[in-house]
């Protein structure tokens, strides 16, 4: 049984271990450790045995390693996990009976509730399912074990292991009884989880833009929105720019959005109208943009007329369309493009010239580029063309930079992301005297079979500028990214569509579960008090004199006939196997023959009444009761289990004549 309980230990163990090299919680040697003790756990036949002050040294050696590995830099719950991991490889080699693996076990659990706070996809559903199911099964299988182990039970009679439809069916009612205590348990604001980070980020819109911290930049899949034609007609190529807003230089190489600078916008027909130049329909196309993780920012294509949103809206002086409150969940909004539509003429600001901490050398630069263009849509053409041609498309990144990280990307990097190409772009118009803002937003995007549909995902993100050339062409839109950063067009294939529906079932889990808060549960609250007020004005005195007359009913009938209750009771047992039936049919011959049966009545008890009732009968009915609760508890073969019940009630019957003959 030692051999059974480590291999029983060393199986929770690697399950435990399962979502670690996913969640990024702890470092790889760390949970490669673990899982080379639990396959040991698995395989070999002897405990190691440590000795109490050796002990006492590998507990300090790997108190060393933890700190060494980055102590408390990343959050408490990554050294905590680290230190857990190493105690627990440590402790699981040495269980060597059934007390040494209760004593081991919550070490094992403290590490699975760290792997579980630690995860955050969709697919920890099905883990907790399995998971639970595991956990019953094996607590069960220590359990009728420990028992045999007492000489309360004989082995044979318990099974080889519990039936696992049993561990499906407990583990299906921890799921649902979990959702209520989901719904009522205080929700904690302070994030302990601290994954495994570094420079490399994931790439996506941002507010803010600080090129001297901005490192390696990763691809990200994830699904940001999806723009659509409300007609049902192909969209507009064009239409793919979706713009958030122009941002300030304040800083070294840093960028934010001008918040203070926000107005209501001119309202009519329901409708929040962008353009001072225009406010008729006339020609426009009518598009649903439904974004997945709102911003604070609504993305509107160029040339964006008005927009139709459920919440309520501001515009800045840039144009962009700005949320007044935050929005947790998808949003869909509408926007109105017009074709053809009036550039935007807001007129420059001082900081749309301004340059802090000006580089001789970027001036430079930009005058040498520009040498013989003096209007300033020539010279942001030529400046365009330039960091087009002589820079490279990179996604990496320098990290943290003590310098201007503009003249570091245009003399020393000479490589970078759309973000070094058009900041510095503005910065070289703005060196010039050209007033020119930073832009943010997404660019291209999976276009659906018929082209009706845009699917825009995070690395769709890109910035781009906008260079102000008089009051009549007012501002208009370069790009100096090189074509392969510049994100396009595409078609979606057979496995965007099936990567798509899975992202919306990712964001119903973020909505609805990892961010589910105290508000959320005021709302239900709220919803629910009002269900009840409905509830009360809808149901009338003769509902409730109904219910209680039925339920009264059911006390006096329940009352009057107790082995009506009885019988219902044994025939549930019934469904369970062979054996289960024959005790029904032994319960009922008893109440024949004058015995009760009680509502609570056990299997056990049954054999005891007939051993009593019937003394010739008493062996075979001790004999069917052990097969009963092997049925009950164990995997015994239907076939085996219908044969024995056969022969048993055979023999009953035969000892049931015999002494009602006597």
């Amino acid at each position: 049984m030692a051999r059974e309980y480590r291999r029983m230990y060393g199986a929770l163990l690697l399950w435990a271990l399962v979502p670690m090299p996913f969640t990024g919680l702890v470092l790889p040697p760390f949970w490669i450790a673990a899982a080379a003790s639990g396959v040991v756990l698995c395989w070999r036949a002897r405990p190691l045995r440590i000795p109490p002050p050796v002990q006492n040294l590998v507990a300090v050696v790997i108190l060393a390693v933890v700190v060494a590995a980055g102590g408390l830099q990343v959050g408490p719950l990554r050294p905590l996990a680290h230190l857990l991991l190493l105690l627990t490889a440590v402790r699981a080699l040495m269980v060597e009976s059934r007390r040494s693996f209760i004593r081991a076990l919550p070490a094992l659990a403290l590490l699975w509730v760290a792997a579980v706070a630690s995860s955050i996809d969709v697919t920890l559903v099905a883990y907790l399912a399995v998971s639970v199911a595991l956990l019953w099964w094996v607590g069960m299988r220590v359990f009728l074990t420990g028992l045999a182990e007492q000489g309360r039970r004989p082995v044979a009679t318990l099974g080889p292991y519990p039936r696992p439809l049993h561990a499906v069916v407990a583990s299906a009612f921890v799921l649902v009884l979990a959702v209520p205590v989901f719904l009522a348990m205080p929700r904690l604001r302070s994030p302990w989880v601290a994954a495994a980070g570094g420079l490399r980020g994931a790439s996506g819109f941002s507010l803010a833009v600080d090129l001297a911290k901005v490192g390696d930049i990763q691809e990200s899949r994830k699904l940001a929105m999806v723009v659509r034609s409300a007609e049902g007609e192909p969209l507009d190529p064009g239409w793919s720019r979706l713009r958030a807003t122009a941002l300030d230089l304040v800083g070294r190489g840093e960028w934010r959005p001008r918040d203070q600078e926000r107005r209501p916008p001119e309202r009519r027909g329901g409708l929040a109208w962008t353009q001072d130049e225009r406010r008729n329909l006339a020609g426009a196309t009518e598009l649903v943009i439904e974004v997945m993780r709102p911003p604070t920012y609504l993305f509107q294509p160029e040339g964006t007329l008005a927009v139709y949103c459920p919440a309520a809206v501001d515009l800045d002086s840039t144009g962009g369309v700005v949320l007044r409150r935050e929005e947790r969940q998808a949003l869909q909004y509408r926007v109105w493009v017009g074709r053809g539509a009036l550039p935007r003429r807001d007129p420059p600001r001082r900081a749309d010239t301004s340059v802090p901490w000006p580089d001789p050398r970027v001036r430079e630069l930009a005058r040498r580029i520009t040498a013989g263009s003096e209007r300033p849509l020539a010279q942001a053409e030529a400046i365009e063309s330039h960091l087009r041609s002589s820079y490279v498309y990179s996604l990496e990144g320098p990290g943290m930079l003590a310098s201007d990280p503009v003249a570091w990307f245009l003399f020393e990097g000479r490589a970078g992301h759309c973000e070094f190409f058009a900041g510095s772009m503005v910065v070289l118009l703005r060196t010039l005297g050209v007033p020119a803002r930073l832009v943010g937003g997404y660019s291209g995007g999976s276009l659906a079979p018929g082209g009706r549909e845009l699917y825009v995902r995070e690395e769709n993100a890109h910035t781009w500028v906008e260079a102000w050339l008089g009051p009549e062409l007012g501002w208009r839109t370069f790009d100096p990214t090189p074509s392969e950063g510049v994100p396009g067009l595409n078609r979606v294939a057979l496995v965007d569509r099936l990567r798509l529906a899975w992202e919306r079932v990712q964001i119903v889990w973020d909505r609805y579960v990892l961010t589910f808060g105290m508000g959320e549960q005021l709302g239900l609250v709220s919803a629910l008090a009002d269900l009840a007020s409905r509830l009360k004005r809808s149901l009338s005195w003769q509902h409730g004199l109904g219910l209680a007359a039925a339920v009264l009913l059911v006390l006096l009938a329940r009352r009057a006939v107790p082995a009506v209750w009885g019988r219902a009771r044994v025939r549930q047992r019934a469904w369970q196997g062979p054996a289960a039936v024959v005790v029904a049919r032994l319960a009922r011959r008893l109440e024949a023959t004058g015995t009760p049966v009680p509502p609570w009545a056990t299997v056990r008890w049954i054999g005891r009444a007939a051993a009593g009732r019937w003394p010739a009968a008493a062996a075979t009915a001790r004999e069917l009761v052990v097969l009963a609760e092997a049925e009950l508890y164990g995997p015994a073969g239907k076939g085996e289990t219908a044969r024995a019940a056969r022969r048993l009630w055979i023999a009953l019957r035969k000892a049931v004549a015999v002494r009602s003959a006597g």
